[in-house]
């Protein structure tokens, strides 16, 4: 799908003023900030009554106003009024456009409306040049939008901004007078039609503010989360993608039939219809999928007691601490000779922590060598150790290695304290 953009760009700051004349039209409008001093405007009949638009809310605000059109394939056009009169018009036709057409532009008026010189000027060469090349026209709208501060009207119409979510038009300041009926939400439409497709599959939707344009829709097992992702990010687009909790969003028809596929709509009705297919293949490719992926449950505190602690004694560390089902979140903590070790667990992941245990206190290893401005940085032989790995949830689950620390009975001393020479990795993988 093509950009289609049409808006009317008015001068003025006071958006009061704005819809008060606005309202005045039979028309739905909808208006935002395009920038400090320009406000943008779409109507629901803006292709056809657009420029009478544009001039009536010039003459009405005593201000300057454009009837700005984009359209990607063919060109783009706009009409500059100035308290209700016509100053200026261009239009560019990617393939037929004339050099001559900037005669009527009035490149002087636009110079003083204008907010960044270079980017006219440049818009300016394009369009006097006697065989301008297709690359330079197709880049000339954004010459344009950029001289006069308009980089945000981009895919902006009536019919777009009516199918934004609310999270969407409050980024923008949107608001709506007369709003028409067909008017709707994306993201409510899509929650009602999936709560109730995926209702008995389990799946029910969670608000996640923090995850932005993105609608969860959520099943939660033994303490881990799957389910399906509504991508909203990016404008009359929805990208259905899979979850759990070792992969934050795989496209559903890339596990389907490798290819990513996302869906834009125009209007209600092609949400809908785009919705019910991603609801099919979901039942039948993504839950089986998802349940295939799913996490399994052991006891780690038996595995810690079975396998870690005898390891971890040859060479004089004791368990003195571990929190119960620590799979879910929790530390096992070993003690040895001014050394101490701490497992700690995340839904996600493993991280295991050293620490040199002081009079003064506990300093992990990896502070200690970033803090000893003394220690010669160049010495190759391994002696930090703030050692992290991801779990890898879903290898070989009755056959978890335990990899622990080892430390020789060598060691230097190094402003008081006592550095081990040889510190091997502590991780535990399962």
């Amino acid at each position: 799908m093509s950009e289609f953009t049409f808006a009317i760009l008015v001068k003025e700051a006071n958006k009061r003023k704005i819809s008060s004349a606005v309202r005045k039209w039979k028309a739905p409008s909808c208006l935002f900030p395009a920038n400090e001093t320009w406000y943008a405007v779409v109507t629901e009949n803006g292709a056809e009554a657009g420029s009478e638009q544009a001039r009536q809310l010039s003459a009405a605000l005593n201000t300057h106003s454009f009837s700005f059109v984009h359209a990607e394939d063919y060109g783009w056009h706009y009409e500059l009024y100035e308290n209700g009169e016509r100053k200026g018009t261009l239009e560019i036709n990617y393939e037929t456009y004339n050099h001559s057409s900037i005669e009527e532009a009035n490149v002087p008026l636009l110079k003083k409306l204008a907010v960044d010189e270079a980017a006219l000027a440049r818009l300016e060469r394009v369009l006097c040049a006697r065989t301008p090349q297709t690359e330079d026209l197709l880049h000339s709208v954004e010459h344009f939008k950029q001289a006069m501060g308009f980089e945000k009207i981009s895919w902006i119409s009536y019919e777009y901004v009516s199918t934004m979510s609310k999270r969407q038009l409050d980024e923008i300041g949107a608001s709506f007078n007369k709003p028409a009926t067909k008017r709707f939400l994306a993201d409510k439409i899509i929650v009602e039609m999936l709560n109730e497709s995926l209702r008995h599959m389990g799946y029910a939707y969670e608000e996640r503010p923090k995850m932005g344009d993105r609608l969860y829709f959520v099943k939660r097992e033994n303490g881990f989360d799957y389910g399906l992702i509504i991508d909203m990010t990016q404008k009359n687009t929805i990208e259905p993608r899979l979850f759990t909790p070792r992969n934050t969003g795989a496209n559903l028809f890339y596990i389907a039939m490798r290819g990513l596929k996302s869906f834009e709509y125009a209007n209600e009705h092609e949400l809908r219809q785009h919705l019910e297919e991603i609801v099919q293949v979901f039942q039948q490719t993504g839950d089986p999928w998802l349940k295939k992926n799913r996490i399994e449950t052991f006891d780690a505190n038996a595995l810690y007691a079975e396998m870690a602690d005898p390891f971890m004694a040859e060479y004089s560390f004791q368990r003195i601490h571990m929190d119960d089902r620590i799979l879910f979140g929790g530390k096992a903590i070993y003690q040895g000779n001014r050394m101490q070790i701490e497992f700690t667990h995340f839904p996600q992941k493993a991280s295991i922590v050293t620490y040199l245990v002081e009079e003064t206190g506990k300093r992990s290893l990896q502070d200690f060598w970033w803090n000893t401005e003394t220690y010669c940085r160049s010495i190759s032989e391994p002696f930090i150790s703030c050692f992290k790995i991801r779990m890898n949830l879903y290898r070989r689950w009755s056959e978890p290695l335990i990899y622990c620390v080892y430390i020789s009975n060598r060691s230097r001393k190094i402003d008081g304290y006592i550095v081990r020479q040889q510190l091997a990795r502590a991780v535990v993988e399962w």
